[in-house]
């Protein structure tokens, strides 16, 4: 069964209308009828909350729709997660091979790169999409992600008020 004859039969079990799933989804009522009508295929994500709503697996969801089982495979292979990624181990491992070719110390390289980490973190942080993000966002994906940022900031608290102790006593 192709995912729009499935996304319509659930939304007909549970006896909701396009708009209520379109609420429920955060997205428009058009969207549904567009999925429904097998003009468009919803996203990954969007799939992924719809088998949540209706309390179905992914596998039966979707099975039986070659074409968006097709589309979800092509995604897998290099998502946009991976390119930041590569790209970043790239950036720092070029950045670690020249830095000492041209001559700067560690520190001054250190203090160098604080405006452009922040500006990058604040145009990351301008072109992500919110709505989407956060309905991605699971919430082992929360707890890791506190973690992973605890332990960034542990290192940088303790250089803070070392700096600052030092400061005041000298």
């Amino acid at each position: 069964m192709k995912i729009a004859e499935q996304l319509q039969m659930q939304r007909q079990v549970h006896g909701l209308s396009q708009a209520d799933l379109a609420d429920e989804l955060h997205i428009s009522r058009q969207s549904i009828s567009k999925w429904e009508n097998g003009t468009t295929l919803p996203s990954f994500s969007n799939v992924v909350a719809i088998s949540d709503l209706f309390g179905i697996s992914l596998d039966d969801l979707i099975k039986g729709d070659a074409q968006l089982m097709e589309r979800l495979e092509k995604a897998n292979r290099v998502n946009k997660v991976s390119k930041i990624l590569l790209f970043g181990i790239a950036i720092a491992i070029v950045g670690y091979v020249c830095y000492p070719l041209v001559g700067i110390s560690t520190n001054t390289l250190e203090s160098w790169l604080v405006i452009p980490v922040l500006g990058s973190f604040f145009f990351v942080l301008k072109s992500v999409k919110w709505r989407e993000f956060n309905k991605a966002l699971t919430k082992p994906t929360i707890i890791w992600g506190a973690i992973w940022l605890g332990l960034i900031l542990i290192p940088e608290i303790i250089d803070f008020v070392r700096g600052y102790t030092q400061g005041m006593n000298g």
